[in-house]
């Protein structure tokens, strides 16, 4: 018994002598940096049973290939080096409790092991073998934990290899992460912001818009002000206030955006059109304490933007930008004089007066108005004079010097060739001369002054503003045949808004206009391009039929017009109309689903031509023609292929007051002057009244027709009368009336003319 236990001990002492001894040769070959022995050492040690446990055997093993593997020649002949050096380090790891003997001993091999297989991700990464990519980081991140930037491009390889999950769970490892350090006090990294713009770019994308404002919002506090957090800003804000009407919340988010970004040209025009139309809403409704404060915080953006380091580019955009109240007050006077706000204008000019005269007397409020009204007309636009010298005497209406400036501008302007806008001016300038001084004289010279004045409407193809200046002469003189002047209205009005708008067949002078051809192919799903010339063409086909019938105008978005193309591309690859299509058909898209649910589909007929397509609704309903003469709709949108067209017009985005439509009939054919061309086998009659039991009778000449009326009809655009009078169209006398009068239940009774004459500018 004692001799087999002496024998044991024998053999324990022989072993680790042995073993020590092996360990030994390792370190000394280690120390002499001799690689190739350090690597005949330690592999003829894993041979040995009690060595192959020990992880410092594959630590040196691991250490040997990675030096090696620095020498160019050793790696041509031995490629798989550096492959070599991870495994090892790897099985060492294995074997290596809590990675104790590898930190304390062996972390500088393990920094050369890491940098070398990071060196050959990142070759894998460039040249997009993404998953052999990630494999690689994930080595380098098992072999050292505290080495994020492996981390993190094993996920940017993951995500390049489409294992998005797979980067996901990193990714919000590693936010958590990166949030630890910042409550650490850790300085964070630009590339470390990376990982949260994933996801806010993913929210983005699914529409998720205010998780994404949560995230930028929280790196924020990680990242301050960064050019990624920024940029997403941008975008993701444009996205939400897009379908925005203008509010203070859209003004908040756009002020955010700039407080950020305060050179970003789309916001700061964003942010002065906000302000206008709240400051115009507010006058307009009379709200003045809301009118003050808008203005105030208006001028004081202005002014604080003007000590920016950013000032000269903002100015590039930004008009207002000033260092004194009373010039930003001034400048906004200015635009919405421009743009004919004159309530807005005068509000804000009154606010320009009393901030920029000096001392309180009535006197000096006087003088104030006197030198601004001379000053505006010696350096200023004639409309902007004009509005300033209208302002002044209303103020003062028996101020001598104010009406003798007033003549003065009269006298020297109304034998000048001047421009619509300067001759809409002086008109309104004399027709405020004449309601002071009411005298044949004065009279005689509205009537000349306005007949200039219509006649420059017309060439200018300003046709609302000519119906109401034609308004406005037959108010002054009731006793004078206007019809040629009316007739004349209708005339121009046609050709250049109807006639002019033809995106195919022959001009006034029989040459063929180049028709429009679609630029896009199913094949790709390319939904191709729409030229600005025939989208103009197209809005100004549908205002010519809104303005003639009573309603405001509209224009078109970009943005709805590039989802009306994406729509008018799915009706064209599926062949078919549908407001609800299906995800299954070909070429489907979220922004043309959307834009087929809110338009109208037309097929068979593109650009322009669909819009006549749309108001010649033989639909008894006639609901597109409602729709697209429907009284709040503001901006509309257009997309069209060589058969299919999408007009949107779906859209309750106007200002307008449906209750002024309770007592205000929309009509086609229109009352008034109408070329014959546009008489359509359907007449509609609207008006926010009960219709159900309405009656109608058409006397044509004077002769009773047989009129057919349509079963009424709700749910399309303004409730609709639809009525069919019988008479025949190619016989129509050169000129003809028809006089339309609609009775209601309630008793009330409309009444009105429709003059029609014969007209084609090509004959």
């Amino acid at each position: 018994m004692k001799l087999t236990k002496l024998l044991l001990i024998l053999s324990v002492v022989f072993f680790f002598g042995d073993a020590y001894a092996q360990l030994e040769k390792l370190k000394i070959a280690a120390a002499d940096q001799n690689y190739m022995r350090l690597l005949k050492v330690a592999s003829d040690a894993t041979e040995v049973k009690e060595l192959k446990k020990m992880p410092e055997v594959y630590y040196y093993l691991s250490q040997s290939y990675i030096n090696l593997a620095q020498d160019e020649r050793y790696l041509q002949k031995n490629p798989d080096a550096i492959k070599k050096a991870v495994s090892f380090m790897l099985k060492g790891i294995k074997k290596d409790n809590g990675k104790e003997v590898l930190n304390s001993k062996f972390d500088v091999v393990r920094d050369m092991v890491v940098e070398s297989n990071d060196r050959e991700a990142f070759k894998q990464y460039n040249t997009n073998k993404y998953a052999k990519a990630a494999k690689l980081y994930g080595q380098s991140y098992q072999i050292d934990t505290t080495r994020r930037s492996s981390y993190f491009f094993q996920a940017k390889s993951y995500l390049g290899a489409g294992e998005n999950l797979s980067a996901e769970v990193i990714y919000k490892d590693l936010i958590n992460r990166y949030r630890e350090d910042h409550t650490n006090g850790v300085e964070l990294k630009e590339l470390e912001v990376d990982p949260l713009v994933y996801f806010i770019d993913k929210y983005w994308k699914d529409n998720k818009y205010d998780s994404a404002i949560a995230l930028i919002t929280d790196g924020r506090k990680l990242y301050g002000d960064n050019a990624k957090l920024n940029f997403y800003l941008r975008k993701i804000t444009s996205d939400i206030i897009k379908d925005m009407p203008p509010s203070k919340l859209m003004l908040d988010y756009v002020q955010e955006v700039l407080f950020y970004v305060p050179t970003a040209e789309e916001f700061l025009q964003k942010e002065n059109s906000i302000y206008i139309y709240l400051i115009k809403n507010s006058i307009t409704n009379n709200h003045w304490s809301e009118s003050d404060t808008m203005i105030n915080q208006f001028v004081r953006e202005k002014i604080q933007k003007n000590k920016l380091k950013q000032l000269i580019r903002i100015k590039e955009t930004d008009i207002f930008i000033e260092k004194k109240t009373e010039n930003v007050l001034w400048k906004l006077a200015e635009y919405f004089e421009h743009y004919s706000h004159y309530k807005s204008a005068s509000y804000v000019l009154e606010k320009y007066i009393s901030h920029t005269t000096e001392g309180d007397q009535p006197s000096d409020t006087l003088s104030r108005w006197q030198v601004i009204s001379d000053y505006t007309y010696q350096t200023k636009s004639l409309t902007f004079a004009c509005f300033i010298i209208q302002e002044a005497i209303l103020n003062y209406p028996s101020n001598e010097e104010l009406l003798k400036l007033r003549s003065r501008v009269i006298a020297e302007k109304e034998v000048v060739r001047t421009s619509v806008d300067e001759q809409g001016a002086l008109y309104r300038l004399v027709k405020e001369e004449f309601e002071y001084n009411p005298s044949t004289e004065v009279l005689d010279k509205l009537e000349k002054i306005n007949s200039k004045y219509l006649g420059l409407l017309v060439s200018e193809n300003r046709f609302s503003s000519a119906r109401q200046v034609i308004s406005e002469l037959i108010g002054y003189f009731p006793d004078k045949d206007h019809s040629d002047q009316l007739q004349l209205i209708a005339r121009e009005d046609f050709y250049q808004n109807y006639f002019n708008t033809k995106t195919k067949g022959k001009d006034i002078n029989g040459k063929d206009i180049t028709p429009f051809v679609w630029n896009g192919r199913v094949g790709g799903c390319n939904q191709g391009t729409i030229d600005r010339e025939i989208q103009n063409k197209v809005v100004d086909r549908i205002n010519y039929f809104r303005r003639n019938a009573g309603v405001p105008e509209v224009l078109f978005d970009e943005a709805t017009n590039e989802y009306c193309q994406k729509a008018a591309l799915m009706m064209t690859a599926n062949n078919a109309l549908s407001h609800e299509p299906s995800k299954t058909w070909r070429c489907w898209s979220s922004e043309g689903a959307y834009a087929a649910k809110h338009s109208l589909l037309i097929k068979e007929a593109n650009t322009s031509m669909a819009v006549t397509y749309i108001m010649d609704d033989k639909n008894p309903s006639a609901g597109n023609r409602r729709w697209l003469l429907y009284p709040n709709g503001r901006v509309y949108g257009h997309g069209s292929t060589n058969d299919y067209a999408v007009i949107w017009a779906l859209d309750d985005s106007g200002t307008t007051d449906t209750a002024e439509y309770m007592n205000k009939p929309i009509s086609w054919p229109p009352k008034g002057y109408l070329p014959q061309l546009m008489l359509m086998e359907n007449w509609t009659f609207s008006l926010y009244a009960d219709l159900a039991n309405a009656t109608v009778v058409v006397l044509q000449d004077g002769k009773s027709l047989e009129v057919n009326v349509e079963p009424y009809v709700e749910g399309y655009g303004a409730p609709t009368l639809v009525f069919k009078p019988k008479y025949n169209k190619n016989t129509l006398p050169a000129k003809s009336d028809f006089n339309v009068q609609i009775s209601l239940s309630d008793g009330r009774q409309f009444n009105y003319v429709v003059h029609t004459f014969a007209y084609n500018p090509v004959r």
